[in-house]
């Protein structure tokens, strides 16, 4: 059988080791069930720490490497910079050798039959990409029951074959930092022609800060590059309509955040900074409401 390969790539930010390690053990255990029922598969991790200061020494990355045999190699770079989840995967993916990218979140943990589940759809040549089931929050996103096709995916965790990633020319890291990042990828992989699959079967934890009431709890630096990725969506998709409801609203809104994200924004169209737009005939691109897809349940 033909050995398959998949870089899997994370951008740490102040992680905790032992929380990193609980997710490098879940993978190797994954790639252990995944060799005992499939072809043979090689994997590696790379990991871009985009933090103050290092969180691994050269040490702790050979110690870990000897306790997670199926796991061909870690490599780790440190950034010297915050560069954001989209810049910090470019450089992490730019020039990969391996057939397939596996983009996840460092606080994710994958279940045992998780490479079994996110590789099988491939066998279709125009799925261009797997997403991940999140608990103990499902995204509420709609998909396909029949098909498992989705409109958008989110990289907390997903697979995608490196020649798609190279097709689209990775994340559009100069018009979003931390958000949106994963949509606009999602869209522009639809615009080449690909399909996006939902894997319910392929569940992963994925910790999150909820309140009481479950609701999410954004940071200040969270609810900015939230706000500014909106602005960068709309405009960027085509959506003149709701870019201007966005622009009014934050322009008069009370908090800061939100007229220092629509200032920067006017900035950038005054400088002739934003990207190309896209999708002009709303083909792809999806907005209903505050959100890029129809949900399936309410948070």
């Amino acid at each position: 059988m033909k050995k398959i390969s998949v870089q899997v790539q994370s951008v740490l930010y102040h992680n905790e080791k032992k929380d990193l390690m609980k997710a490098i053990e879940n993978i190797n255990n994954a790639l252990r069930i995944y060799s005992r029922e499939n072809e043979e598969i090689e994997c590696w991790i790379n990991y871009g720490d985009a933090s103050k200061n290092p969180i691994f020494s050269d040490k702790d990355i050979r110690d870990i490497e000897k306790k997670c045999p199926f796991i061909k190699e870690i490599k780790y770079t440190f950034f010297e910079e915050n560069t954001g989840t989209a810049k910090g995967h470019n450089r992490l993916g730019e020039k990969s050798q391996s057939d397939y990218i596996m983009v996840m979140n460092p606080d994710v943990l994958v279940t045992p039959r998780f490479f079994i589940e996110m590789l099988s759809p491939f066998s279709d040549e125009m799925v261009g990409l797997t997403e991940a089931r999140q608990t103990p929050i499902e995204h509420p996103k709609e998909y396909d029951v029949k098909t498992f096709e989705t409109s958008w995916s989110t990289t907390a965790c997903v697979i995608f074959p490196t020649h798609i990633f190279e097709l689209v020319k990775g994340f559009d890291e100069k018009s979003f930092f931390m958000y949106c990042d994963d949509v606009d990828f999602s869209w522009r992989i639809r615009l080449a022609g690909y399909k996006l699959i939902y894997r319910p079967g392929a569940v992963v934890f994925h910790a999150k800060r909820l309140s009481a009431s479950g609701a999410w709890q954004p940071t200040e630096a969270e609810k900015y590059y939230s706000a500014e990725a909106a602005l960068m969506m709309a405009y960027k998709w085509s959506h003149n309509e709701r870019l201007e409801k966005l622009v009014y609203d934050f322009k008069h809104s009370k908090e800061e955040i939100f007229v220092k994200a629509v200032t920067e924004f006017k900035r950038k169209q005054k400088a002739k900074e934003l990207p190309e737009q896209l999708d002009k005939e709303h083909r792809i691109s999806t907005f209903v409401g505050g959100e890029y897809s129809k949900h399936r349940f309410v948070m």
